[in-house]
């Protein structure tokens, strides 16, 4: 089994610490870019929601977009997979907030 590495990440100017598999920090890095851009995004768009707000936004937005892609192609469990990562860490974001 192997050692789970430590990745800095940086979301709306705020640095996060995610553990990850070796081999998928590349992957985890990309999965932060989007999820930055989206809430910047939406950010310009709404100025005076909070973070947090804008967290539960993108992580819905994206949601919706990966199930709506795994519905078009049925039995693709590495959406489901990508999904579950995904939800695991912004639930972990959203949990460094509270």
């Amino acid at each position: 089994m192997s050692k789970a590495n430590t990745v800095k990440l940086r979301i709306l100017d705020k640095e996060v610490q995610l553990a990850c598999a070796p081999g998928q920090e590349d992957a985890l890095a990309d999965a932060a870019a989007y999820v930055d851009k989206s809430m910047r995004d939406l950010r310009m768009r709404n100025n005076s929601s909070s973070t947090e707000k804008l967290a539960i936004v993108t992580a819905i937005n994206t949601a919706y977009a990966l199930l709506t892609e795994r519905n078009s192609e049925p039995g693709d469990d590495n959406v489901s997979e990508r999904l579950q990562t995904i939800n695991k860490k912004l639930d972990s974001l959203l949990h460094e907030d509270a």
